[in-house]
């Protein structure tokens, strides 16, 4: 007999929970799983809906309108769901796990934390008002049968800061691992107006408090090496300042559809992230063997920290003098044998099939367990 589970996410917008969610049921035994997913509130533009419907699942919008307000949500989504009548209900956003466990018990909830309740939701939501969604995050996460964090340091900050102990599974990327086709690159390289002279690095994100991005600006504008050059790709509060220190080095064109092109045809990765999960646009830059210059926070240790020979370096991301250094180590390294090495690690650790797999093991635990444990009360 099937195992039935429903996910449900506030939208299919192109962003990480989203990526990460699709992953997860692209590579799914549907011989052992049957799948539904419900959204929450209508699609952004940039919605990947209809990447979702070629996976031959069941979707149902809670509303393709307009957004609910929580009580109606509830209601519309308590719904849905004794219609659909689940197993396992796997939440990926805030919306649904505050609602989720108001459910019927006879439901496993499973969440997957996508990152440790902090700073990004104070950036999001304001300082008291983010508070007090982290509180709540934190609230609804330990009373899930199943909270599964989207990597092992999220999983530790929960055991460092809670004595909670969590599952980890991390986040999988569900690109092909690059078999090293310059003329390809070179090709990209040029429809998208790169110099052949120049060695680009590469930020993929918000233009966000919590990503720094205009940190990243400043240091290349300190370094000012005309053979090196950064593109920021992505939009925010903080790209329209930034847009203003654009130069033929330091390249803002803004959110666009083709980032993996951008990915294939860069030299180098960099974050300055203050918080993340495990970045999905890290996972893409290893994929394509990318040496990597990490603000150091924990989720960056972690992938660092696997690696036997250098493939990053770490910096202090609120120390220009460190990121300017360490942009100019990853120079140094060998691009070709490093970045053979890289692609490697991705395909031993971050593949989005190893994840998936991981998942359904997990369900197939919890179903059984709980099988167990009604067995045994009866």
């Amino acid at each position: 007999m099937k195992i039935n589970v429903c996910y449900i996410i506030s939208s299919l917008s192109n962003e990480g929970p989203t990526n990460v969610l699709y992953n997860i049921i692209k590579y799914m035994d549907f011989d052992r799983f049957r799948v539904s997913l419900v959204t929450m509130i209508p699609e952004k533009e940039n919605s990947r809906w209809e990447d979702f419907q070629r996976l031959n699942i069941r979707i149902v919008p809670l509303s393709s309108e307009k957004a609910l307000n929580p009580i109606a949500m509830f209601m519309r989504l308590r719904e849905v769901i004794k219609g659909l009548n689940p197993d396992i209900l796997h939440t990926h956003c805030a919306r649904s796990m505050f609602l989720v466990p108001f459910l019927s018990s006879r439901y496993k909830k499973v969440e997957t934390v996508h990152i440790y309740p902090g700073i990004q939701q104070e950036v999001k939501f304001g300082k008291w008002k983010g508070k007090l969604v982290n509180a709540l995050s934190h609230f609804f996460t330990m009373r899930m049968d199943l909270p599964i964090a989207c990597s092992e340091s999220v999983a530790q900050s929960y055991w460092e800061n809670w004595h909670f102990r969590m599952m980890a599974i991390p986040n999988g990327c569900s690109l092909p691992v690059w078999t090293g086709d310059e003329e390809r690159r070179k090709l990209i390289r040029n429809q998208i107006g790169l110099r052949e002279d120049v060695r680009y690095f590469l930020f993929i994100g918000r233009f966000s408090r919590e990503k720094n991005p205009d940190r990243i600006v400043q240091a290349f504008e300190a370094m000012n090496d005309p053979g090196t050059g950064v593109i920021l790709l992505g939009e925010g509060a903080l790209y329209e300042e930034l847009k203003h220190h654009e130069t033929d080095r330091i390249l803002l064109p803004g959110f666009k559809p083709n980032v993996h092109d951008y990915v294939l045809a860069s030299d180098y990765y960099i974050s300055a992230s203050d918080t993340e999960g495990l970045a999905n646009t890290l996972l893409e830059s290893m994929s394509v063997g990318l040496p990597c210059v990490l603000s150091d926070i924990p989720s960056h240790h972690e992938v660092v920290d696997k690696a036997e020979r250098p493939m990053a370096f770490l910096y202090d991301q609120h120390d220009l003098s460190a990121m300017t250094k360490a942009i100019r180590d990853v120079l140094q390294l060998d691009r070709a044998n490093t970045g053979a090495y890289i692609r490697s690690l991705y395909a031993k650790y971050y593949t989005a099939e190893r994840m998936s797999q991981s998942y359904q093991k997990a369900y197939i635990r919890l179903i059984e367990s709980n099988i167990k444990k009604t067995e045994k009360e009866s």
